[in-house]
C-alpha cells in the first residue's frame, strides 16, 4: 500500500536583519497613522520626512541609512548620568531615534549633511538636555572630522555647564569612550583628531573667534537677545556639515529669537517656506484641545512614561488650577502652550466671584 509523503516544505527566506535608521520611518509612519499620539507640527515633520523619501532626489536629497546608524549606534556606547537612570544605557525612545537618525542620516545636494540647524521643542523632563549631550559626544567623536570644535552653548556658564556636564559624565561612564578621550573639568579632547567640546555663553567674549562643528544650544526661551545664536551661526562659516542644535521649552515673547525659530520650523515642517537645511520637531497641543486632558499629553510630551510620569503632570495641573499664578508657567513648561506673559497673578473669572464691592476685613 502506497503511503502518501507530504511534499517538503521550501525553506523560507529569511527576513533582512532591522536596521535602527528603520524606526525613523517607522517613527513617522506610526505617527500619522495615529498609532503614535503627536501634534500637528510634529505630524507635519514626519510627513515632510515620508514626502522627501519619495521626491526629495529631485532635489538632491538622499537618506543615507548607514550614516542614521552609525549615530544611531553611537548612543548604544553612552550611560545616562543622573538621578534613577544614572549608569543605564541611553535606550532611545522612538521620538530620539526619529530625531538623531534624520539629523545624521539625511544628505544634501553636496554629498554632505543636509540639516544644518535643528530647533527642538519639548515639554520639560522630555530628555532634550542628555539627548544633545549624546549628539555633542557623536559630533566630537566619531563624525570624522578633523579639528572638530564642539560647543555647549547658554546665555550663562552655569546654564552651558549643565549641558557640558551631562556629556562629561556620559564620556566617564563609557569605556568605550573614556580610553579614547582626555576629559577635564570643562573640555573634553579627542587627541587622535584634534578636537574638543567645550562649554561656552554670552558672558565675556567666550563666544568670538570659533570654529564651530557642532553646537548644543540651551533653553532657547531664555535667551533675551540673538546674540548666542547668531555668533554661532557665524562659527560655522568655514565647516561643510556643521550642525547646530538648539533645544527649548515653549516660551511667551513673540519678538525673542525662540518664537522667530519656533515660527520658522513650524512653517518649514508645514511647507509653507522651503529650506531643506532646516529641520524642525516642535511639540504642541493641536487647537481646540484641553491641556488638562491627560489624552493630548504625549503630544507635549514625547517620553511620557519614560523620563516624565503622569504624577508629576497631573501634580502640575491640579498645582495651575488652585494657583492662577501658576497656570501660564505651566501650561508653557509642561504642554507646550506659547503664553501672553511669563505668568498670570489672578484668574478673571475668580477675581469675578469676589464680587463688585467685596472690601478687606480690617484687622482685629
Amino acid at each position: 500500500m502506497a503511503v502518501a509523503v507530504a511534499p517538503a516544505k521550501r525553506p523560507s527566506r529569511p527576513s533582512a536583519p532591522r536596521r535602527p535608521s528603520d524606526g525613523v520611518h517607522e517613527y513617522a509612519r506610526q505617527v500619522l497613522t495615529g498609532q503614535i499620539v503627536a501634534g500637528p507640527y510634529v505630524r507635519a515633520a514626519c510627513s515632510r520626512h515620508l514626502q522627501d523619501m519619495q521626491t526629495g532626489s529631485a532635489r538632491g536629497l538622499r537618506f543615507d541609512p548607514e550614516l542614521a546608524d552609525h549615530a544611531l549606534r553611537f548612543f548604544d556606547h553612552l550611560r545616562l548620568s543622573e538621578g534613577e537612570f544614572s549608569g543605564l544605557p541611553f535606550i532611545l525612545t522612538p521620538a530620539q531615534v526619529f530625531i538623531v537618525g534624520s539629523l545624521f542620516g539625511w544628505l544634501g545636494p553636496d554629498g554632505f549633511r543636509r540639516f544644518r540647524l535643528a530647533y527642538i521643542e519639548m515639554g520639560k523632563g522630555s530628555g532634550k538636555t542628555p539627548l544633545l549631550s549624546g549628539i555633542g559626544l557623536y559630533l566630537l567623536l566619531a563624525d570624522e572630522e578633523e579639528g572638530a570644535e564642539v560647543f555647549a552653548a547658554a546665555v550663562t556658564r552655569e546654564q552651558a555647564g549643565i549641558m557640558f556636564r551631562d556629556a562629561k559624565r556620559m564620556a566617564e561612564g563609557s569605556p568605550a569612550l573614556k580610553s579614547r578621550l582626555d576629559i577635564f573639568e570643562r573640555n573634553i579632547v579627542h587627541r587622535a583628531s584634534g578636537s574638543f567640546f567645550r562649554p561656552v555663553s554670552s558672558e565675556g567674549r567666550s563666544l568670538d573667534g570659533k570654529r564651530v562643528h557642532g553646537a548644543l544650544i540651551d533653553e532657547i526661551h531664555e535667551h533675551r537677545t540673538s546674540i548666542v545664536v547668531d555668533k554661532i551661526r557665524a562659527g560655522t562659516k568655514g565647516r561643510r556639515q556643521a550642525l547646530i542644535c538648539e533645544i527649548t521649552n515653549s516660551g511667551y515673547d513673540r519678538h525673542s529669537v525662540c518664537w522667530q525659530h519656533h515660527d520658522y520650523s513650524i512653517k518649514v515642517a508645514t511647507g509653507m517656506i522651503e529650506n531643506d537645511a532646516w529641520f524642525g520637531y516642535v511639540c504642541a497641543l493641536d487647537e481646540g484641545d484641553d491641556w488638562t486632558d491627560e489624552a493630548v499629553w504625549p503630544k507635549a510630551n514625547p517620553l511620557l512614561d519614560v523620563s516624565i510620569t503622569r504624577k508629576y503632570l497631573r501634580e502640575q495641573v491640579a498645582e495651575a488650577q488652585g494657583m492662577p499664578a501658576k497656570e501660564n508657567i505651566v501650561k508653557r513648561l509642561s504642554f507646550c502652550i506659547w503664553t501672553e506673559g511669563s505668568g498670570k497673578w489672578l484668574d478673571a473669572a475668580a477675581f469675578g466671584e469676589c464680587g463688585e464691592g467685596t472690601r478687606p476685613r480690617p484687622l482685629p
